[in-house]
C-alpha cells in the first residue's frame, strides 16, 4: 500500500494579501464591487430591453397579441430573471418567475386571460422604476397578490 503524496498548491490571493504590496481585503471587496458595478449595467440593459419588448408585443396596446405565442413571452420573461441580479431586491426576477408560471398554467389549461398577462405586465414596469424602494413586506405582498391572480385567472381559483 503506498501511502499519498500531498503538494501544497499555490494560492495566489494568498500571495497577494501576505507578500510586499499586496492588497487588503477592503481593497479587494471594492475592485469586485467595482466589477459587479459593469455587470448591473449590463443586467439593467437587458432587464429594460426585454421589458419593453414584452409591453410592446403583449401589453394592451398591441391589438395584434392574440395571434403570437405565449412561448415568446415566457422566453422573454425567463431574460429578466436571468438578469435580475442587476437590480436586487426589487422584486422583478421573482415577477417575471410568476409571469413564466401565468404561461405555464395557462398552456396547461388551454385558456389566455388578457387580464392577468396585463397585471402581470404592468406589475414588471412598477417593480422596475419602485421595486428596490419597496420595503420586503411590500414586495412579499405585491408578488403574492401574482400568485393569486395567476391561480384565479388561469382556471385553477
Amino acid at each position: 500500500m503506498s501511502g499519498a503524496i500531498f503538494r501544497r498548491v499555490p494560492n495566489k490571493l494568498a500571495q497577494l494579501a501576505v507578500g510586499r504590496g499586496g492588497i487588503t481585503v477592503a481593497d479587494a471587496v471594492k475592485q469586485a464591487n467595482t466589477a459587479l458595478d459593469g455587470l448591473k449595467d449590463t443586467s439593467i440593459s437587458i432587464i429594460d430591453e426585454k421589458l419593453l419588448e414584452i409591453d410592446r408585443l403583449f401589453g394592451p396596446g398591441n391589438p395584434e397579441r392574440a395571434g403570437l405565442s405565449l412561448d415568446i413571452l415566457y422566453e422573454k420573461a425567463s431574460r429578466i430573471i436571468d438578469a435580475g441580479g442587476g437590480l436586487p431586491d426589487s422584486g422583478l426576477d421573482e415577477c417575471a418567475r410568476a409571469v413564466c408560471d401565468l404561461v405555464v398554467r395557462s398552456r396547461a389549461n388551454r385558456i389566455c386571460d388578457w387580464d392577468a398577462i396585463d397585471v402581470h405586465i404592468a406589475t414588471l414596469k412598477v417593480l422596475r422604476v419602485q421595486g428596490q424602494s419597496l420595503s420586503a413586506t411590500q414586495r412579499w405582498t405585491v408578488l403574492k397578490g401574482l400568485s393569486d391572480v395567476t391561480a384565479k385567472r388561469a382556471g385553477e381559483g
